[in-house]
Formats: structure tokens, C-alpha cells, sequence
């Protein structure tokens, strides 16, 4: 091993280990030299993001700002407990501290399961909060970031709902029906109406239910409608249901309308469902069609169990006398048998 040597530096493998074992006692040794570790080391120490594998490089060759149990530097949040942990455990990456860098980190894919990570692994709140506070000023960007959307959603789940007002006024300063209608940013709104209080996102609910009918429709909008009729209110679970008994034909046509029929159907007052199942079997041939569909089998199965006596039976008697064509869908055949 002593003699494998590298072409261009003459540097055998044992001299190299020697170097960074000065380097650990003598911080000026790599001054000295001309190496890749070098710019590396330039890297680690200019608050930009560290790739994942600068992790496995041994602690003494790390700046002293950055070793674990070191002060940070101005601007840093002190973090040393949270450090980042993952599969790789006991390697040098776990000791790298994250703190300072939770918002340059989590719009990376290996940066953003670094962060979710320590917010798991952090030893209190008070932790969490400091990583999440992190984030202040950049919730629009990241509730539309393809990496970062994760992070904000872990800060939701595992924070406090009172240090989570930051996330619920940043994103009422933006277009709450824009995020609502967003990939990823749909995410955000459901994860905080799942966790936060009622009072908390009461003006993030009633910014998303000023059209119903519109979010329902829309590809990503009908999953924020969704988790409302689950999470919300009783008060918003019957604005909904309200909304969608109105515009049931438009609905009931529409896939992604078809899904919010069905979870109308699934939450709230029983003498609301019943309604809205009435209302489906009056309109002529819906019931049918909706039982051919993706969302909206699960919605004519709903309708069927909701109703009784004569309705009951009308209803099955119009499914009945589709089964052929019922039985040629995917759907329809699980309607049928």
C-alpha cells in the first residue's frame, strides 16, 4: 500500500494519511500544499452547501467552526445536538452540524432528507424550532420547491402549532388560491389543516373555499377540498357539501370532481350525506356514469350504502339495468359485483 502513489503529486497513500493527521494537530499544514483537499476545505468553510460525500472526510480535517461541539460563527445557528443522522450511521457525516444551513440544504434532494433527518433526530423543540426558524422568509419558495416542500411538510408535522404562524402568515402574504393549485404547495396547505388549529388556518380555509367548484375541478386544488371535508370544521364540511349538492352535474362529470363527491359522501353530518346521495340519484344516468370511473365507483358505492327503503332500490335497479356495460369497465365491475 505504502508504494500505490498518486501520478501527478508523488504522494503515497501512507504520506497522505500522515498529512491529514498534521493536519489535524497543525491547522496551517495544507497551507503549505497544493491539493484538491484544499479547495474542499475552502468549500466546507464558505457557508455553502457541503456534498454528501465531504461527510466521510475525518473531523480534524473539518474547520474548527463546523467540528461538532464547536461555537458557530456569526450568522449560524448554534445546533450542535442536531446533527444530521441517516443510514450511514457513525460515518463523519452524521457530525455535521446543519445549523445555519437548513434553507441552502433543503432545496437539494440529499440536502433535504439531511434536514428532515435532524428535525426527527433533534433531542427537544426547542431544537426543531431553531432549524425550522430557518426557513422564515422562504415558505412560497419552498411549499413550490420539488426538495423543499418536504422539509416545510416535516416542520408541520413534527413542530409545535404555535411555531408554526410563521409558515401560516408567510403563506397568507402570497396567492393562497395559486399555492392551493400548486404540485407541491397543495401538500403544504393540507399538512396544516391536518395539524394546526382550526383558528390557526381559519383565513387559509376561507381564502381556498371562496370557489369551490373550481378547486374541486382542478388536478391538484381537489386534494386541499378533500382534506378539508376530512380535517376541516363542521362548519366548512357543510359549506362543501352545500357547494357540490349545487354543482353535482359539473362534478359528478369530472374526475377529479368525482373524488370530491365521493369524500363528501365519506365526511360530515349523515343528514348531509344522505342529501347529497339523493340529489345523485335524481340526476338522470349520473349515478351510471360516475359508476364507470376512476373516483367515482368509490362515490356510487357511497350512495348506495347511504340510502335505504325505495331509494335503495331505485338505485340498484338503474345499476342493474347497465350491468353489461358496467361489467366492461374496471370500475364498473366492482360496482356491479
Amino acid at each position: 500500500v505504502a508504494g500505490i502513489t498518486c501520478p501527478k503529486s508523488r504522494i503515497s497513500l501512507l504520506q497522505l494519511a500522515e498529512m491529514s493527521k498534521q493536519q489535524a494537530d497543525h491547522g496551517d499544514f495544507f497551507q503549505r500544499r497544493t491539493l484538491p483537499m484544499r479547495a474542499l476545505l475552502d468549500r466546507l468553510g464558505s457557508g455553502v452547501q457541503v456534498l454528501p460525500w465531504s461527510g466521510y472526510l475525518p473531523a480534524g480535517l473539518l474547520p474548527s467552526e463546523l467540528r461538532p461541539g464547536s461555537t458557530m460563527g456569526a450568522g449560524q445557528t448554534q445546533m450542535t445536538s442536531a446533527c444530521v443522522v441517516g443510514p450511514h450511521a457513525g460515518s463523519c457525516l452524521d457530525n455535521l452540524v446543519i445549523g445555519g444551513r437548513v434553507w441552502s440544504l433543503s432545496q437539494e434532494a440529499p440536502g433535504c432528507r439531511q434536514v428532515q433527518s435532524a428535525l426527527d433526530a433533534a433531542e427537544s423543540d426547542e431544537i426543531r424550532e431553531a432549524l425550522a426558524s430557518e426557513l422564515r422568509g422562504h415558505v412560497l419558495q419552498a411549499a413550490k420547491c420539488p426538495h423543499a416542500n418536504h422539509v416545510l411538510q416535516k416542520c408541520i408535522t413534527v413542530l409545535r402549532p404555535t411555531a408554526l404562524q410563521f409558515v401560516v402568515e408567510e403563506l397568507l402574504s402570497g396567492s393562497v388560491s395559486q399555492t392551493a393549485r400548486h404540485k407541491y404547495g397543495c401538500r403544504i396547505i393540507q399538512r396544516l389543516v391536518e395539524h394546526c388549529r382550526a383558528s390557526q388556518v381559519q383565513k387559509l380555509v376561507e381564502i381556498a373555499l371562496k370557489d369551490i367548484p373550481a378547486l374541486s375541478r382542478h388536478p391538484y386544488g381537489t386534494y386541499v377540498i378533500q382534506n378539508i371535508l376530512q380535517h376541516g370544521t363542521h362548519e366548512h364540511r357543510r359549506r362543501i357539501l352545500a357547494a357540490v349538492i349545487k354543482g353535482i352535474r359539473v362534478l359528478g362529470a369530472e374526475s377529479n370532481g368525482c373524488a370530491v363527491v365521493s369524500a363528501a359522501l365519506s365526511y360530515g353530518l349523515d343528514r348531509d350525506r344522505y342529501a347529497l346521495a339523493q340529489v345523485v340519484l335524481r340526476e338522470h344516468g349520473l349515478l351510471c356514469f360516475m359508476a364507470n370511473s376512476r373516483h367515482g365507483h368509490t362515490a356510487a358505492m357511497r350512495v348506495l350504502d347511504l340510502l335505504g327503503g325505495d331509494d335503495q332500490v331505485v338505485a340498484r335497479a338503474r345499476l342493474q339495468a347497465q350491468a353489461a356495460s358496467l361489467r366492461l369497465s374496471r370500475y364498473g365491475r366492482i360496482v356491479v359485483e
